[in-house]
């Protein structure tokens, strides 16, 4: 009997359900994951709209990971303005310290260098958070600024813009 592995894959408009509950799932899971309040009122057939509209796009992209036919993590670069896309990345907590999220994030980032049409990637990181502020720092990001932030219940929380270069615009 083979293990099941982890696969790394663009999300498709079938996942819209699966999608739509692993984002609940990382919201409880984490006080550092927040999702877009129109979670909450997007149904199935609008999630999956969304998905088409995102990998449709040269700005925009969104990964999942799968093990086994269960999303367990996900990815996503959402365009900010034309060149400056904003990264996210989670992995549902019984996964945490396997190297997806790092996995996840690579496969994020080797999209924006190869595939999109923005010229940097930012992020804004909980001071709280340390393997994810050491994985940024790892991968390239350098800090921006200092900021506040609300975390996922409600808390303003001490946390870090990071910005990362993955194209010089063209003069």
């Amino acid at each position: 009997m083979s293990e099941a592995t982890v696969d790394i894959r663009p999300a498709t408009e079938s996942d819209a359900a699966a999608l739509l509950a692993l984002l609940t799932t990382l919201q409880r899971e984490s006080t550092t994951f927040t999702a877009d309040p129109q979670l909450g009122h997007l149904n199935v057939t609008e999630e999956a709209q969304q998905i088409s509209l995102m990998m449709a796009s040269p700005k925009n992209h969104l990964m999942v990971a799968d093990y086994a036919g269960q999303l367990i993590g996900i990815g996503s670069i959402v365009a900010i303005d034309d060149a400056r896309g904003e990264i996210g990345v989670a992995i549902s907590k019984a996964f945490w310290n396997e190297g997806l999220g790092s996995a996840l994030m690579e496969e994020m980032l080797y999209w924006a260098k190869t595939a999109s049409q923005l010229t940097e990637i930012v992020l804004t990181v909980q001071l709280e958070n340390t393997y994810a502020k050491r994985l940024y720092r790892n991968l390239g990001f350098q800090v921006s600024k200092s900021v506040s932030v609300q975390n996922a219940i409600g808390e303003a929380v001490p946390a870090q813009t990071m910005v990362l270069t993955v194209r010089h615009p063209a003069v």
